[in-house]
């Protein structure tokens, strides 16, 4: 092995930047974060964990997922020494979130491997990055790296350290491209965010957790042993048994021993005190601290992170930064994470922070408090909160929340501001009409519309005869929210949607509502008025960077000019939310869900099923809780993409699945005809005539007379050869007065149309239609109907294709043509689906004809009839591919 692993101070020039990652001086990459780190003389080696790792597959990633303190670094230091491919080390810091520094280097750790000199195109990459930011690092490196031969081993260690989206991204960029030359070992506190579950599905995912880095017995007896010390394997069992084997536990342990005169009734203490493990060896730590130190540390950790200033206001000591630098220096357990902050670490604070609440109880109310409200004039209301919570001040919560409750949730904080309502108490919620209204607009948020309903009458009842402004307007704000999703508003006097001087977010909360409002009005929605008071909030959002505002602003300007007809806008609109969203390492998560559902829904709408599950299947992943109607969405969109790529019993399900979770959720009559229409296509196609009624029965309930509804009913007829039938409905969609919901509806009248029309040796009208299809389809970019025509139409469309004419749009067709199974299964009649459902039993078919009353001649004809339209010629071949297609279960 040429792994380089001794120390060198050195540092790599990659790249050229005034300051990190721009160009025009060399970025320098310190030497110590390529370098593998030096064991300690006590190390105790895991051969077992080794093998562990050298039982990955070539095309696995490792991840070793485990909290601070578990031996992560020593394990896979450890290993890289004990031999095997050359490996290049990277020790990642929070400086790291920039991508060109991270990605600079990764290229210098690599570039200082032997084989980087060997043609293997490393040491172009190298130069690569002196070039402009245009350049695709991830993607050249990715090249660079599958031509390697032998592969070698990138260990990146502390990726809990990469929190920024983009360099997130270009991680699972690397991972997805599957460069054949690099073994990619990842160490980090958490899961990195790279698609874990997915990695371990596909079978490329080779881990170690917490579980497996825990110590057993004997490598507690090694450390020990390593340590000097000599215990007893019972003390042995009950140090083990009281750290559970956490690593950095046993090891405090072990410093703790060495440094008591007594280990007996060390251990002796240890195993029967009642308190954790944790805060017994804390003690053992601060006894050598001087008395003053000891308190100045219990009083500044109630506060992680630690700004310096803030540790001046609760100690009382000007001098708090240089105290905090000095223990910094004196003990691992405190260290500064920017210049002027602190951290303490976790296992020492949460002793002090208990130790000081059990002692000094009112101090520690009195700290947290202070906390608080030092936090709150830093605009850090998150913070506050906490510490006014940690304080039990019920009335410095609602003061707080009155102050900065809206900015938090029109901000995205609404985890936080969720907690804050609760420990405020639902009796402070009862009384106080601003507490309520803002528990209100969180539950509607939610699409909690019990509990929602239940705040806004608290907000009724108490509401006062002569209420401020500003409450005025975030009542105002609540009516008219609930209303859009069908719970009935409240009057009252002193209700007002104006006001000089209120808090910009209640402003931009106010026009935000009234654009929602509008946009759902039953009665007929203004639509330039809705777009105008949601784009004065978008304008307010962005001003003062109120993030998921101006995220779910967007995705409602987005849902208008999808309601108008206006797709492209629709899809732009709804880009630019995901930019919103991802610029705040917010995408994929519930803040995205419903723009990435719309984008996705535009590409399968444009004829490319790929992309729209790629990005649905994206937005799927977060671990977040989607929004119900995003969610149905983005399944919706999913498997109707599956569905146009082959896989349509897969697809169906999938959406079939995805309607019935949805239920009754409460959604505009456009959107849930949309999805239905997309998944009744997909049962027809797939002749599968009992799910496609299903749909029909489902969206009859929730838009009744529609042209969604006739176009499905038109669909049915043709695909039971009523082309007659079909054609007549169809052109009640076409009338003047019709209720169409969706844009692209007339689109698939025409198409109707024209297979009834071509069907009947109408060629002139046949062609008429079509060419209305195009007309009508052409300004929304809506393709996929057109490779989903019947075969007549199709045929009559590819004619048209080959001889050119209307340009890009038919060039588009064309593609969608290309990429989308268009091959419509023949539909089983009722009864032969009846006798289908029996086939996967063991009846015979006499037993079936008694079951159906009629005689076996007929039931074997049936039979007949189902092998040839599946295109089978046995009993167990029609019950697979009956299943393969859904038509049973």
């Amino acid at each position: 092995m040429t792994t380089q692993v001794g120390p060198d101070h050195r540092a790599h020039e990659v790249g050229r930047s005034p300051r990190p990652g721009a160009d025009g001086v060399p970025l320098r990459v310190p030497a110590g974060k390529t370098v593998v780190p030096e064991l300690p003389s006590e190390f105790t080696p895991r051969p077992l964990l080794r093998e562990r790792l050298d039982v990955a597959t070539a095309d696995q990633v490792i991840v070793i997922s485990a909290p601070a303190g578990s031996g992560k670094t020593l394990l896979l230091t450890d290993w890289v020494r004990a031999g095997g491919p050359e490996t290049a080390w990277l020790s990642l810091d929070r400086d790291d979130n920039d991508p060109r520094r991270l990605w600079s280097a990764v290229i210098a750790a690599l570039v200082s491997l032997p084989s980087a000199s060997l043609g293997s195109g490393l040491e172009r990459i190298a130069e690569l990055a002196k070039r402009p930011r245009a350049v695709d690092l991830v993607d050249e490196l990715a090249d660079a790296l599958d031509g390697l031969d032998p592969p070698v081993r990138l260990v990146l260690d502390d990726v809990h350290e990469l929190t920024g989206q983009e360099v997130l991204r270009d991680l699972t960029r690397l991972i997805h491209r599957r460069p054949a030359g690099v073994r990619l070992v990842l160490a980090s506190r958490t899961d990195p965010p790279i698609s874990v579950p997915r990695l371990r599905l596909e079978g490329r995912l080779h881990e170690l957790r917490a579980d497996v880095l825990r110590f057993t017995v004997d490598d507690t007896t090694a450390l020990l042993h390593a340590a000097g010390l000599r215990l007893t394997p019972a003390e042995v069992g009950v140090l083990h048994a009281r750290t559970e084997g956490w690593v950095a536990g046993l090891r405090l342990a072990a410093l703790a021993l060495r440094r008591s005169e007594d280990p007996a009734t060390f251990l002796t203490n240890f195993s029967g005190d009642e308190r954790s493990v944790a805060e017994y060896l804390t003690v053992e730590i601060l006894d050598g601290l001087s008395a003053e130190l000891q308190n100045f540390l219990r009083v500044v950790s109630i506060c992680s992170p630690l700004p310096a200033a803030l540790g001046a206001e609760l100690s009382g000591r000007p001098d708090a930064g240089s105290l905090l630098d000095g223990l910094r220096l004196e003990m691992p357990l405190v260290e500064r994470t920017v210049p002027g902050s602190y951290r303490i670490h976790s296992l020492l604070r949460s002793y002090l922070v208990a130790d000081l609440a059990r002692q000094r109880p009112e101090e520690f109310r009195r700290l947290q408090a202070l906390a608080a409200r030092w936090w709150f004039e830093e605009h850090e209301p998150v913070h506050a909160l906490r510490h006014a919570e940690r304080a039990g001040d019920p009335a410095l919560i609602a003061s707080l929340l009155r102050a900065a409750g809206v900015g938090l949730f029109l901000g995205g904080d609404l985890g936080p501001l969720r907690r804050a309502l609760a420990a405020v108490g639902a009796g402070a919620r009862t009384t106080d009409p601003w507490l309520a209204l803002t528990a209100a607009i969180t539950h509607l948020d939610a699409r909690a519309l019990p509990a929602a309903a239940v705040e806004l009458q608290n907000a009724r009842s108490a509401w006062p005869e002569n209420p401020s402004a500003d409450l005025g307007m975030l009542r105002a704000s609540a009516e008219l929210l609930a209303t859009t999703q069908g719970l009935p508003g409240g009057t009252a006097t002193g209700i007002s949607g104006e006001a000089t001087g209120a808090q910009p977010a209640l402003v931009a909360l106010w026009h935000a509502s009234k654009g929602t409002a509008e946009f759902g009005n039953p009665d007929g929605a203004d639509f330039d008025f809705a777009r105008f008071e949601l784009h004065r909030a978008l304008g307010l959002a962005r001003d003062q960077d109120l993030g998921y505002l101006e995220v779910q602003t967007l995705y409602i300007l987005a849902t208008v000019a999808a309601a108008r007809g206006d797709l492209p806008t629709m899809k732009a609109t709804a880009q630019e939310a995901l930019a919103a969203a991802a610029r705040r390492g917010r995408h994929p998560s519930g803040w995205s869900a419903g723009p990435a559902a719309f984008v996705a829904y535009a590409d399968l709408l444009g004829g490319d099923p790929a992309a729209a599950a790629h990005r649905s299947d994206e937005a799927l992943s977060t671990w977040d809780l989607l929004p119900p109607e995003a969610a149905y969405l983005l399944h919706a969109v999913h498997g109707a993409a599956v569905a146009d790529q082959g896989n349509r019993s897969a697809g169906l399900a999938e959406m079939r699945a995805a309607r019935i979770e949805f239920a009754d959720t409460p959604s505009a009559p456009s959107s849930v005809a949309a999805l239905a229409s997309l998944e009744h296509r997909v049962a027809l196609v797939s002749g599968n005539g009992g799910a496609a009624a299903e749909v029909v029965r489902w969206l009859s309930a929730r838009a009744p007379g529609t042209g969604e509804l006739l176009v499905m009913k038109a669909w049915t007829e043709a695909a039971a050869g009523r082309n007659d039938g079909a054609r007549t409905i169809a052109a009640r969609v076409l009338e003047p007065d019709a209720r169409n919901l969706l844009p692209y509806t007339v689109v698939e009248a025409h198409l109707v149309e024209a297979e009834a029309a071509l069907l009947a040796d109408e060629l002139e009208i046949g062609r008429a239609a079509l060419e209305a299809a195009l007309t009508a389809a052409e300004p929304l970019g809506v393709a996929r109907p057109f490779a989903l025509a019947g075969t007549c139409t199709r045929q009559l469309l590819d004619r048209a294709i080959g001889d050119g004419g209307r340009g890009s749009f038919v060039a588009r067709v064309a593609a969608a043509r290309a990429v989308i199974d268009s091959e419509v299964a023949v539909p089983l009649s009722e009864r032969e689906m009846a006798v289908l459902a029996l086939l996967p039993s063991l009846l015979s078919a006499r037993e079936i004809a008694a079951e159906f009353t009629v005689s076996v001649n007929t039931v074997k004809s049936h039979i007949r009839s189902i092998y040839a339209k599946l295109g089978v010629s046995t009993r167990r071949e029609a019950v697979l591919r009956a299943r393969e297609r859904g038509l049973v279960r």
